[in-house]
C-alpha cells in the first residue's frame, strides 16, 4: 500500500485532489484536511469509497490513541500557569484560528505542502483541459467535412479527426473533474504524438513535429506532477505546443 497513489475528495466537492502517497495522505489527516468521511478512489472496485470503509487505511491514517493514566500530584507541586509577565500578550481570535489549522506564530509564514500540492493539481487539471480542447479542434476542424460526410476512405487515410474526437471526449471528462480519466489522457497524449509525430517526421516537417512533442509531453506531465514550478513548466510547454500544432494544421 505504501506505493499506492490516492485521489481524494469530500462528499460535497466536485473536484478530486491527488494523486497523494500514503505518507502525504497521513499528513493531510494530521492537518485535518482529510477525515474518516473523506472519499478516496479505490482502483480495485473503480468506485469512490469513504476512508472509514477501509479498516486498514483507517488504522494507518487515524491510529487509535492509547489511554494514559495521569498520576495524582499534590497541588502545591503544580506550577501556577496564570503568572503574568511583561512579555506576555493577549491571545487574539486570529491566533486561535491559526492554532486550529495547525499554524502558529512560528509557522504562519511557511507554505503548507498539502495546499501547494492541491494548487498544483488544480493548475494541472485546467492546463490539461486546455491542451485537450486545443488539440481536439486542431485535429477535427481541418477534416470536419470528411467527418460529417462519413468518408471512411479519406478518414482512414487521414485519421487525425478520430484522435480529435478522443481528445474532445477526454477533455469533457477532465472538465467535469473526473481525474480518474488521467490514465486515458496520458495514453491519448502518447498515442497522438506517436501517429502525428511519425507523419510529420516522414514529411520532413521538424517544426510541427516539435509542436506535437511539446503538446504531448506537456499534457502527460500536467497529469502527474504536484510541484508548482514543474506544473507551470508542463502547462506552458503543452499549451504552446498545442497552439503551434493547431496553427500549422489550420494553415497547411
Amino acid at each position: 500500500m505504501s506505493n499506492q497513489e490516492y485521489y481524494i475528495r469530500k462528499a460535497h466537492e466536485p473536484d478530486a485532489r491527488g494523486p497523494f502517497t500514503l505518507e502525504q495522505l497521513s499528513s493531510l489527516a494530521e492537518n485535518a484536511q482529510a477525515d474518516a468521511d473523506t472519499f478516496y478512489y479505490d482502483a480495485t472496485t473503480e468506485a469512490w469509497t469513504p476512508i472509514s470503509a477501509n479498516p486498514t487505511l483507517m488504522e494507518t491514517l487515524f491510529p487509535a490513541k492509547k489511554n494514559l493514566r495521569v498520576k495524582a500530584k499534590n497541588f502545591s507541586q503544580v506550577k501556577n500557569l496564570n503568572t503574568v509577565s511583561e512579555t506576555d500578550r493577549a491571545i487574539t481570535v486570529g491566533d486561535m484560528l491559526l492554532a486550529s489549522e495547525g499554524r502558529t506564530e512560528d509557522t504562519r509564514d511557511k507554505a503548507n505542502p498539502a495546499e501547494a500540492q492541491a494548487r498544483a493539481a488544480g493548475i494541472g487539471l485546467y492546463a490539461a483541459l486546455a491542451i485537450l480542447l486545443i488539440t481536439a479542434a486542431a485535429f477535427i476542424l481541418p477534416g470536419i467535412d470528411r467527418l460529417f460526410a462519413l468518408d471512411w476512405v479519406a478518414l482512414l487515410q487521414q485519421p487525425l479527426p478520430f484522435f480529435g474526437l478522443l481528445n474532445l471526449a477526454l477533455g469533457i471528462c477532465v472538465g467535469l473533474g473526473a481525474v480518474d480519466a488521467y490514465p486515458g489522457v496520458r495514453f491519448s497524449a502518447m498515442l497522438g504524438f506517436g501517429f502525428a509525430g511519425t507523419v510529420f517526421f516522414l514529411q520532413g516537417e521538424p517544426l510541427p513535429l516539435a509542436f506535437s512533442a511539446a503538446s504531448a509531453v506537456g499534457l502527460y506531465f500536467c497529469t502527474i506532477v504536484l510541484n508548482l514550478p514543474a506544473v507551470f513548466l508542463a502547462a506552458s510547454c503543452g499549451i504552446i505546443g498545442a497552439c503551434g500544432l493547431a496553427q500549422h494544421l489550420f494553415t497547411s
